[in-house]
């Protein structure tokens, strides 16, 4: 299912403060701190309250929201595959590399946000946040080589299993 380039486009429409990858990045933050989220509080870091009452700007949240649900569904579900939301792979390396730096910034941030506390954290979780933050400094590469192309895939396997496993020690930390 294509979600990223329809999210993206209608987050530029309404001046959003932060792309599709950025969004998605600070919704999997903060849904790692269960007690904390809440729709109203991801809207206002991506949305800039100037255009928050037009049509277009409904119809944004109402996309968000079926984001929203669809990865609450997949952390959730063995079987559904949690993804991140990043640009196609027709996009070029470098604009991916971009993208997966500013989904690590995102998280990153609805980490920190909500509150997370270190401390007390498996020493797996603390190492997978300190590598996020080191991830979301990437810089685009110059030459798109099998190589590079390799890495980038590595490094989104490396995200997915790393916000799985983060998102279960905070549900386990809180049952």
């Amino acid at each position: 299912m294509e979600i990223y380039e329809p999210l993206n486009k209608s987050l530029h429409y309404v001046g959003a403060l932060m792309n599709a990858a950025e969004a998605h990045g600070l919704l999997c933050g903060m849904l790692c701190i269960p007690q904390f989220f809440s729709l109203e509080e991801w809207f206002k870091h991506i949305i800039s309250p100037v255009t928050y009452e037009d049509g277009l700007t409904t119809e944004c949240q109402q996309q968000l929201t079926l984001l929203k649900n669809y990865t609450v569904e997949q952390l959730n579900s063995a079987l559904a595959g949690f993804q991140l939301l990043l640009p196609p792979d027709d996009t070029p390396l470098s604009e991916r590399i971009q993208a997966l730096a500013g989904w690590c910034e995102g998280f990153s941030f609805g980490l920190g946000i909500a509150g997370i506390q270190t401390q007390g954290l498996s020493q797996d979780a603390a190492e997978f946040i300190k590598d996020t933050v080191a991830i979301s400094r990437l810089a685009p590469v110059e030459q798109e080589t099998d190589e590079a192309e390799a890495d980038y895939i590595q490094l989104i396997e490396y995200l997915k299993v790393g916000v799985i496993t983060l998102y279960e020690e905070m549900m386990f930390a809180e049952g």
